[in-house]
C-alpha cells in the first residue's frame, strides 16, 4: 500500500512540475533530485570516502543549473573543472593506487552517468511541445515498469538477467515492452497526432529496452555493492535512486533523438 500510495503521490507531483514549473523552478527541483540520487550513489560506491560523497554530490547538484543556464556548452567546461577537482581530491588519499583510481572513476561516472543524464529533463522541457513528449516519456515508462512487474509475477518462468536482478524476468520484459507500446499508442492518439504509427512504436521500443537497461545498470551498481536498496527516503520505493533509475537513459535518448531527427 505504501509503494502504490508513494508512486502515485510522485506521479502526481512530477506532471505538475512539467506542466506548470517555469523552467528555473524545474532546474532547481531537478538539481535536488540529482543530489539525492547521487548522493545515495556515493554512499554505495565510496562509502568510506567521504569528502569525494560530499564532493560528487555537490559537483554533480550544480549540472542540472549549469546546463538552464549555459546549455550542453557549458557544461562541456564544467566537465573538465570537475574532472579536475575530483583527480585533485583523489591524488592527496593514501591509499594504494587501484583504489585512487577507482574513486576517480566512481566519481567521475556518478556526475555523467546520474547529473548529466537528468539534466537533460531541462532541455527536453524547453523543445517545441516540450512538455508533451516528456509526458510522453513518463507514460510509457510507468506502463512498462508496472507491467513487467505483474507479467513476471504472473508469467515469468526465464530469468533475464540473474546475477544482476534474480527477480527480472525474460517475461517480464516483454510484457514491459508490450505495456508500454500501447501506452505510447494511447498518448500519441490524443496528445501528439501529428506522429506516425510506426515512429510511436519504435519509440516506445526504444524507451522501454533503455528503461528496463538503466534499471539493471543501477541493479549491477548495487549488487557488486552488496546493496538492496539505493536508500529508504521514499516508503515502498527505496531511495531517489531507485525510483528514478529508469529515467536516467530514455531522457537523453529521447532528447537526440527530437534534436536531430525532428
Amino acid at each position: 500500500m505504501k509503494r502504490v500510495a508513494t508512486g502515485l503521490l510522485l506521479g502526481f507531483l512530477f506532471i505538475f512540475l512539467i506542466l506548470y514549473a517555469t523552467l528555473f523552478w524545474l532546474s532547481v527541483i531537478v538539481s535536488l533530485t540529482v543530489g539525492l540520487a547521487l548522493f545515495e550513489y556515493y554512499r554505495i560506491v565510496v562509502s568510506r570516502d567521504r569528502g569525494l560523497l560530499w564532493l560528487g554530490t555537490l559537483l554533480g547538484a550544480t549540472v542540472p543549473i549549469i546546463i538552464f543556464l549555459f546549455g550542453l556548452k557549458g557544461f562541456s567546461g564544467y566537465l573538465i573543472f570537475t574532472v579536475f577537482f575530483i583527480f585533485t581530491y583523489c591524488l592527496f588519499i593514501h591509499d594504494p593506487l587501484v583504489s585512487v583510481t577507482n574513486r576517480i572513476g566512481a566519481g567521475v561516472l556518478g556526475i555523467v552517468y546520474i547529473a548529466f543524464s537528468l539534466s537533460h529533463l531541462i532541455l527536453l522541457r524547453n523543445l517545441e511541445q516540450g512538455r508533451m513528449w516528456l509526458l510522453f516519456l513518463i507514460f510509457i515508462i510507468s506502463a512498462n515498469d508496472t507491467c513487467a512487474y505483474y507479467a513476471g509475477r504472473g508469467i515469468g518462468r526465464h530469468k533475464l538477467a540473474p546475477v544482476v536482478s534474480p527477480q527480472k524476468t525474460v517475461e517480464g520484459a516483454f510484457g514491459g515492452l508490450t505495456g508500454g507500446v500501447l501506452a505510447a499508442l494511447v498518448f500519441q492518439h490524443f496528445f501528439l497526432p501529428q506522429i506516425l504509427l510506426q515512429q510511436t512504436v519504435a519509440l516506445a521500443i526504444l524507451i522501454g529496452i533503455l528503461s528496463q537497461t538503466s534499471d539493471l545498470f543501477e541493479s549491477l551498481i548495487k549488487r557488486s555493492a552488496g546493496v538492496k536498496d539505493s536508500g529508504n527516503i521514499l516508503p515502498g520505493h527505496g531511495g531517489a535512486l531507485d525510483r528514478i533509475d529508469s529515467l536516467i537513459f530514455p531522457i537523453p535518448f529521447l532528447y537526440y533523438y527530437l534534436v536531430i531527427f525532428k
